[in-house]
């Protein structure tokens, strides 16, 4: 029994051997150029068929590629069927970093499903090429000594820039002792006449000295006060309207909803007083008088 088994494991590990070297001859790959220098880049093209449903690509690191290194790769691609299986083109950059005479096999990984397998196709080699000549010494060679090189800084640069920047300098200095002249020899200017004072503010001072001892007369001026200044600002006939008419003619004006409303309150609770016989109590005459301040715009 054991002789058979181990009969058994011969088989199988020389037909798994056989599959892999039949793989391994049917893998066609191509280096160009064969010869090159350490680090230069080389074209790496494999070409192989495999069975429908698996697909190749390059599995760098492992000990078939020895001293030649992956510098970029293309995706696989498929260049034709056939009965044997689908045709696969593998593309990629490589460079090699030592000297002689690589032989290296780009070791390629068999992907199906779940399931992967390593292949090595036959190797290839690459003759690198030294960088030194065969009789160069191995030392490095003394630097030359430096030389005067044409075209470098005149003695005569740094003076030159000294000498405009002083320049700049005074000619500075003469714009400005020539604009402060100017500005000293103007003559100042005259103020203006005074803007004129808001007609509605003596109409609110006259209402504001007899709030307290004459409503009637206070409210009447405040009304006349906050009337001709509405009609200043808004272009508006205030005077011949009544307060409800005034209102709706400032909002139609632009006014702001707010303030209309607030002037129209205001020229009713005047018209009370002066036509109904109507006296608010002291806060509110301070009050109206406060609002109507604030709709003529003073503090």
């Amino acid at each position: 029994m054991m002789r058979a088994l181990a009969a058994a494991a011969l088989a199988i590990a020389f037909l798994s051997a056989a599959v892999h070297a039949r793989q391994s001859s049917e893998i066609e790959v191509t280096l160009e150029p064969s010869s090159a220098r350490i680090g230069d880049h080389l074209q790496l093209t494999v070409r192989l068929i495999l069975p429908p449903g698996q697909s190749p690509e390059f599995a760098p690191g492992t000990a078939g590629w020895g001293a030649v290194e992956l510098v970029s790769l293309q995706p696989p691609r498929q260049s034709g069927t056939s009965a044997a299986g689908t045709a696969w083109v593998l593309e990629a950059t490589v460079a090699p970093f030592a000297l002689g005479d690589l032989a290296f096999s780009p070791t390629i990984a068999v992907v199906s499903g779940s399931e992967v397998r390593t292949v090595d196709p036959s190797p290839v080699t690459v003759a690198v090429l030294p960088t030194l000549l065969p009789d160069a010494p191995l030392e490095l060679s003394p630097l030359p000594p430096p030389v005067v090189i044409a075209g470098a800084e005149s003695p005569l640069l740094r003076p030159a820039l000294a000498a405009a920047a002083a320049a700049a300098g005074l000619l500075l200095v003469a714009l400005a002792l020539t604009l402060i002249r100017r500005l000293s020899r103007r003559p100042a200017p005259v103020p203006g006449p005074p803007p004129p004072a808001d007609p509605a503010l003596p109409g609110l001072l006259a209402a504001e000295s007899a709030i307290d001892t004459d409503p009637v007369a206070a409210y009447r001026a405040l009304g006349s006060a906050v009337r001709a200044e509405l009609a200043r600002r808004f272009g508006i006939p205030a005077t011949a309207l009544t307060a409800a008419e005034l209102r709706a003619r400032l909002e139609s004006a632009g006014a702001d909803r707010w303030v209309a409303r607030l002037a129209g309150g205001l020229l009713e609770e005047c018209d009370a007083v002066v036509y109904a016989g109507y006296r608010p109590a002291p806060e509110r005459r301070r009050a109206d008088l406060a609002m109507a301040y604030e709709l003529v715009g003073e503090p």
